[in-house]
């Protein structure tokens, strides 16, 4: 059998692998319109700012390939995919490449939003990120124009790690955010302003709640932008990072259903016998994951699928993402804000500490003892264990080890002071505060651990 895959992403080249840990002789073929084997975008901002190289980015250098027996045609644009003859035709070539089995991993492409010159700036002054090629494009723009001061617009977590690198490169930079908060699917809004905070000691300012409605343009130079409620920011350059794009163009006119994504069934099947969809193209149940974790669980199930094992269905991707910034440790997990997604009452229970002195929040969210969400900020300890225990049922007192937040319990008369309720954790209090309901001292308090009956 031949499996052929469109796309040499992290969907494309973990279903490769996946596949190839399942069956040792299926033929695999990857076709990709880049030039480089596969190579993490997360770190392409460090391209910009030359703290990384095109080689320090690629993760799977020749010899893995030929090692997993994976055929890869680099620099091989595909435009055209015939579902009735299963093959796929290569741009300048005749000849066309029949599969038994075809993956689309095309991914997605930076959205533009409906922004007046963005679109006829771009390259001139405008740029998106999401390949070595823009990252270089960008890095030499910012040298031959002596660039000084940036403007990235788009306040999520691509929008920031790129922020970090163009101020490493010694520039003036702001980030420009539509929403009155950064990171708003990510973080609730007492984590969004420590943040803000962080990344401001940086030297990064932040403009939010900015719709940005032009680009302005002046004798074929961008110096800066206006926003919708009259505010102007001045910069020579603009980058736009604000959400994806699905990219289908491949299946438009093939009669494979889509609306935003590629529509796919829990096998990840496409409305086309023997085509499958993976990563950030496709859509499952109204949504666009667009999210490694996503990318890497679909590609264990379309590698079942394929191979006709259909062991592994897909029910969407438990959402989890890390801030990469430099100095920053952030990690938020699944659902971090209930009460905005109005789910409140019975068995909800929320465990949540800010020390604002010392930039750091932890956020546990529980359902009938379930864990079901957290952020971390300011804090690497606990990760572990929430990626490893969220949607499962956890032990209150274990949880509460694993995070350090605890209640202590004071000897003379059982009151509780708990540090998921107050700001101050217990050893930071005064040596002088005493028990609020007998007056005894600090002395007079025992830690909860696990095992405890009280």
């Amino acid at each position: 059998m031949k499996i052929v895959i469109i796309g040499n992403g992290v969907a494309g080249i973990f279903s490769a692998q996946n596949i190839r840990n399942l069956d040792k002789d299926v033929q695999i073929e990857i076709f990709t319109s880049e030039p480089y084997p596969y190579y993490t975008r997360v770190k392409l901002p460090e391209l910009i700012s030359e703290k990384l190289s095109i080689d320090d980015l690629i993760v799977f250098k020749k010899d893995w390939y030929e090692k997993n027996k994976i055929i890869t045609h680099l620099d091989k644009n595909v435009n055209k995919i015939d579902p009735k003859n299963k093959s796929i035709i290569i741009e300048g070539e005749n000849d066309p490449i029949f599969y038994d089995k075809l993956i689309i991993a095309t991914g997605s492409m930076p959205a533009i939003p409906p922004i007046k010159n963005a679109k006829e700036m771009q390259g001139k002054g405008v740029f998106t990120l999401r390949n070595i090629e823009n990252a270089l494009e960008i890095r030499d723009y910012i040298k031959k124009k002596g660039i000084k001061n940036a403007l990235v617009i788009g306040g999520g977590l691509l929008g920031l790690e790129l922020a970090k690198q163009i101020k490493d490169c010694n520039l003036e930079t702001t980030v420009v955010e539509f929403f009155p908060r950064l990171l708003p699917r990510q973080l609730d809004s007492s984590c969004s302003g420590l943040l803000k905070d962080k990344i401001e000691e940086m030297g990064i300012k932040i403009e939010l709640d900015a719709a940005t409605e032009e680009i302005i343009v002046i004798d074929g130079f961008v110096k800066g932008i206006k926003i919708k409620d009259g505010r102007e920011l001045q910069g020579e350059m603009v980058l736009i990072q604000a959400g994806i794009t699905p990219n289908v163009h491949l299946v438009k006119d093939e009669g494979i259903d889509i609306n935003r994504g590629i529509l796919v069934n829990h096998f990840l099947e496409t409305t086309k016998k023997d085509i499958y969809a993976v990563g950030d193209c496709l859509e499952f149940k109204n949504q666009i994951w667009g999210i490694i974790p996503a990318c890497i669980e679909q590609s264990k199930i379309v590698a079942n699928s394929v191979l006709g094992k259909n062991r592994l269905k897909y029910e969407g991707t438990i959402p989890k993402n890390t801030l990469k910034i430099i100095g920053i440790d952030l990690t938020s997990i699944g659902l971090f804000d209930p009460e905005d997604k109005g789910f409140v009452g019975v068995g909800w229970q929320i465990l949540k500490n800010i020390d604002s002195k010392k930039k750091c929040y932890k956020k546990i969210v529980l359902k009938d003892n379930i864990l079901k969400g957290a952020i971390l900020f300011g804090e690497n300890e606990a990760k572990s264990y929430v990626n490893n225990h969220v949607e499962m049922e956890v032990d209150e007192l274990e949880l509460r080890k694993a995070i350090n937040l605890y209640k202590w319990i004071c000897g003379a008369c059982g009151t509780i002071y708990d540090e998921t309720v107050n700001e101050l954790l217990f050893k930071n209090l005064p040596e002088d505060w005493k028990c609020p309901n007998c007056g005894s001292n600090k002395e007079a308090f025992r830690k909860q651990i696990v095992g405890s009956k009280n």
